[in-house]
């Protein structure tokens, strides 16, 4: 039995069920320090332990005992020192996105419906140029907003994991091909703003095409200048730089804060965007960071709120009182649909039973009945 794969599957079971280790101490009978030894790996149970652990989570010997999946090429960064307790929501959020990504495989290979790579022949280091190389192959216009970067990516045959993970210091990862992706695993928090989603999911694209490299499966510190090009690609496929030039223009006779809310609601991006490429364009004008503090406080005196808590304001023609609550784009720009296709097919094909759909979707039996009621 490996210590580490019981640790790392207790855990697992634990989110699943929304248990802490005290309820979890409290509905085994076992103590909470036996039960932080197992997770932290510092001590092998007998079968006892084990078999109240397993009775208490309700779940198999086999389950608990599986090895869990690693990922050999995850890109995984940040840019401040873990606790230990992050560490392990870091850890989880690995297993999380590898059993996605293993059943995603697994049912591509099921249905026959294997989507292929179209990105993979960019090899150019520049940002901008890559930026523009990604939309020409995509077929998106030179000049055209993209409305729809959920099924963009997944056209362009990325995996994508919208995924509410406890790991809040981070908004997103990505994955490389030699673990059946690429694959972009996003931060679906709702606490975060959907604006803020699109832009972490052209930045983990700008990894995949700029950095091959840098996806070896280790957790390292940020690269502040690999992260500088990928905020810069991100920037120019969201907002190719003629297309923004042509906005700002058109704007022109209204105040600068308005301005910045008619663009970011034409390109569907956040107000932070659409500051990052306008400081790109004005260079050596303001430090970085100012411009952002300029726009809070001219926000503020006009429309009363001072954008922070993740606040995401409104356009000018749907400005609404100040509130906490991020003012997002509809939730239907950014809801992922091919996997539960993938998973309705395999279902219909009879080449998965129910209840494996209902566990590769994370329902309950009932749940999963009323999907299928919903499907036909």
């Amino acid at each position: 039995m490996a210590l580490t794969d019981l640790g790392r599957n207790v855990r697992r079971y634990m989110k699943l069920q929304k248990l802490s280790i005290p309820q979890l101490a409290e509905k085994s009978g076992l103590g909470t320090a036996t039960l932080s030894n197992i997770l932290n790996e510092k001590t092998s149970p007998n079968s006892s332990t084990l078999i109240k652990i397993s009775t208490a989570l309700g779940v198999s010997f086999p389950e608990l005992l599986a090895e869990t999946p690693k990922l050999k090429t995850l890109r995984f960064r940040t840019n401040t020192k873990l606790t230990a307790r992050e560490v392990a929501e870091r850890d989880q959020l690995e297993i999380d996105s590898a059993i996605w990504l293993k059943n995603y495989v697994s049912l591509e290979e099921l249905t026959g419906k294997k989507s292929n790579y179209k990105l993979s022949k960019i090899v150019t280091k520049d940002p901008k140029e890559a930026a523009k190389e990604s939309r020409i192959n995509l077929g998106i216009k030179e000049e055209a907003p993209i409305y729809d970067i959920v099924s963009l990516i997944e056209s362009a045959g990325i995996k994508l994991y919208l995924h509410d993970f406890n790991f809040q210091k981070t908004f997103g990862l990505s994955v490389n091909e030699e673990d059946g992706g690429p694959a972009i695993i996003v931060n679906n928090s709702e606490k975060i703003s959907v604006e803020r989603k699109i832009f972490t999911i052209a930045h983990e694209l700008g990894h995949l095409i700029l950095h091959k490299d840098s996806f070896n499966g280790e957790f390292t510190e940020e690269n502040e200048i690999e992260e500088k090009e990928a905020d810069t690609f991100a920037a120019e496929f969201l907002m190719p730089e003629k297309a923004f030039i042509k906005q700002w223009e058109a704007h022109s006779g209204i105040s600068w804060v308005d301005a910045v809310l008619q663009i970011k609601q034409y390109f569907g991006v956040s107000y932070k965007t659409v500051l990052y490429r306008l400081n790109s364009l004005i260079g050596d004008r303001f430090k970085p960071g100012n411009l952002y503090i300029e726009f809070a406080k001219l926000y503020r005196i006009k429309y009363g709120h001072d954008l922070k808590n993740n606040y995401e304001p409104n356009t000018i023609s749907e400005m609404l009182p100040a509130s906490d609550e991020p003012a997002e784009l509809s939730s239907f720009t950014f809801t992922e649909e091919r996997f539960e296709r993938l998973v309705r097919l395999a279902y219909e094909q009879e080449k998965i039973s129910m209840s494996r759909a209902a566990e590769v979707l994370n329902l309950s039996t009932m749940k999963m009945r009323e999907r299928v009621t919903e499907w036909l």
